[in-house]
């Protein structure tokens, strides 16, 4: 039976791809102007049948995503790309999507899911950043609308400081201190705005010195997701794309990583001390 897989095994729930395919098809069906249930009748299914759908909580094939575009009645092209991503959702992690916008949606899941987010970076990271540092990061890019990435940007950042919000841990290179992204007068305001973050109770934000040499996550930046109720998973953004690993065996050299990391860090106190005499800097350099 096409439709009718039942429950899948616990395991291939909610994987990174799932997530991200499930994204795609609710944004197909609500473009389609079609409701949960009356998706859910199109196909033989309940509307809960179709938000498990949605979530990634069903096993994909391309046959049933094949199915789901039909009853969407989506343009040809439109049901082969979906069925293609179908298809991906078994190669091997290293093999990176090329939609970082449903990229981005499966991020932003994750990161309300969490209970603690790790992030290992060389600038200053997006749930942190200033609308005009963020503007100026992704202003590089060519290829996605910009005006929208920024504002996805700026609404994740509600994660931080929402009822259930994670612990967020950043361990940042102290080269993000210096560069003047966006020039001297937008650091000084993100240095101070990036000082005043760190003062919540669930951010600590931790500056490896340029004396700490070589330090795991120098070459290839990452962030860790935790969660109560399942194992972590590992997102790396690159240039266009974005690779995520959930796999235990992909996962593993994360841990121990992290613990080096913290050790060669600074303190949460002598961070926010160097933020600040860095937002001094800054603000000299504006006023020359």
């Amino acid at each position: 039976m096409l439709l009718g897989m039942g429950r899948p095994r616990s395991a291939q729930l909610r994987t990174p791809g799932a997530r991200s395919l499930g994204a795609a098809v609710k944004a197909a069906r609500t473009a389609a102007g079609h409701s949960t249930r009356a998706l859910g009748r199109r196909l033989g299914k309940s509307a809960a049948w179709v938000l498990m759908l949605e979530r990634g909580e069903v096993v994909f094939t391309p046959e049933l995503v094949t199915a789901v575009a039909n009853a969407l009645e989506l343009p040809t092209p439109e049901r082969e790309a979906l069925a293609r991503r179908a298809d991906d959702i078994g190669m091997s992690p290293w093999t990176p999507s090329t939609d970082l916008p449903g990229q981005l949606t499966t991020l932003v899941g994750y990161e309300r899911e969490a209970v603690q987010i790790n992030e290992i970076t060389r600038i200053i990271p997006g749930l942190l950043q200033t609308e005009q540092y963020a503007r100026a990061m992704i202003s590089t890019s060519e290829r996605y609308d910009q005006d929208d990435l920024v504002r996805i940007r700026m609404e994740r950042q509600q994660v931080l400081t929402c009822s259930t919000a994670p612990f967020y841990l950043v361990i940042l290179d102290e080269s993000a201190l210096q560069r003047p992204i966006a020039g001297h007068e937008a650091m000084a305001k993100q240095m101070a705005h990036l000082a005043t973050m760190a003062e919540l109770s669930n951010v600590d934000v931790r500056v490896i010195p340029n004396s700490a040499g070589v330090y795991p996550g120098m070459s290839a930046q990452f962030t860790v997701l935790e969660f109560e109720d399942s194992d972590p998973v590992v997102y790396v953004e690159l240039l266009a794309t974005a690779t995520w690993l959930d796999k235990p065996n992909d996962t593993a050299p994360y841990a121990p990583a992290l613990k080096r990391l913290r050790s060669q860090a600074m303190s949460s106190a002598e961070s926010v001390n160097l933020m600040i005499s860095y937002q001094r800097y800054h603000e000299r350099k504006a006023a020359e």
